[in-house]
């Protein structure tokens, strides 16, 4: 069973914010642990495909051993000083999910109100190869929103994106808060698919691709925790212990 498990045909999606060594910010990877986990990626032989590629082959059953997809929430600067280097150096594409409207991370409310890309940044870097998605106008809480606001929220960031030259828009839940209505609207916003915050059984064809999966990545991570995680141990793990009546995570 555990066999036929870590050769199933899986996707996993994974979700940085800030590449940097802000010791306060849980959601800050060290530029030294990035650097490493691309380099264990490349020498590992995974497949880092692009999302709009991943979509494809979710949909047409095509090749997902071994396959992972980077992103990066919000629009940090230090994507373009830390992230964009490495991954450029190893040739993988990236998601940038950019808040359109906002030139700080306002939302946070740890204080780390650090500057976001500007909009010229933001283009440059998709003319490096880089692809850009919506992580809405202002980082909104969707779900409290008003229908009106909802719209607003969806619409104008894919339409700021959409003139960039991107023609696959891909959403992220602003804190990865949705309900049914939210992802029915960006489906209906006409974005060709949306991630989440979550999932550790990767995704597959079932999987809905206006809830895709991803596995946070963390600043209490150790590299250990990534090899292990890409590599399907944990889920292996708990199938193990839950077949032989272990109670696990």
């Amino acid at each position: 069973m555990l066999f036929e498990y870590l050769s199933r045909n899986r996707l996993r999606v994974l979700m940085y914010h800030s590449i940097s060594s802000c010791g306060d910010d849980r959601l800050a990877t060290t530029p030294e642990m990035f650097a490493n986990q691309m380099r264990f990626l490349r020498d590992g032989g995974f497949q880092v495909l692009s999302l709009e590629e991943s979509c494809k082959r979710l949909s047409s059953g095509g090749d997902l051993s071994r396959a992972i997809v980077l992103t990066f929430d919000d629009g940090y600067g230090d994507f373009l000083t830390e992230a964009a280097p490495v991954l450029e150096e190893y040739r993988f594409p990236a998601t940038l999910f950019v808040v359109t409207k906002m030139k700080e991370a306002e939302w946070r409310n740890n204080g780390n109100r650090r500057p976001l890309l500007s909009w010229e940044v933001i283009s440059q870097l998709r003319t490096r190869g880089f692809s850009i998605g919506s992580h809405s106008v202002t980082h909104a809480d969707l779900p409290s929103l008003q229908e009106s606001e909802l719209e607003r929220e969806l619409t104008d960031s894919r339409a700021a994106i959409a003139q960039l030259g991107e023609t696959f828009v891909p959403f992220a839940y602003p804190g990865g808060r949705f309900t049914p209505r939210e992802r029915d609207a960006v489906e209906g916003a006409g974005y060709d698919c949306a991630v989440i915050v979550g999932g550790r059984w990767g995704n597959g064809p079932e999987t809905d691709r206006f809830l895709i999966k991803r596995e946070p990545m963390l600043a209490s991570d150790s590299f250990e925790w990534f090899r292990k995680r890409v590599n399907g141990y944990y889920e292996a793990h708990f199938l193990w212990a839950r077949a032989r009546g272990i109670d696990t995570r």
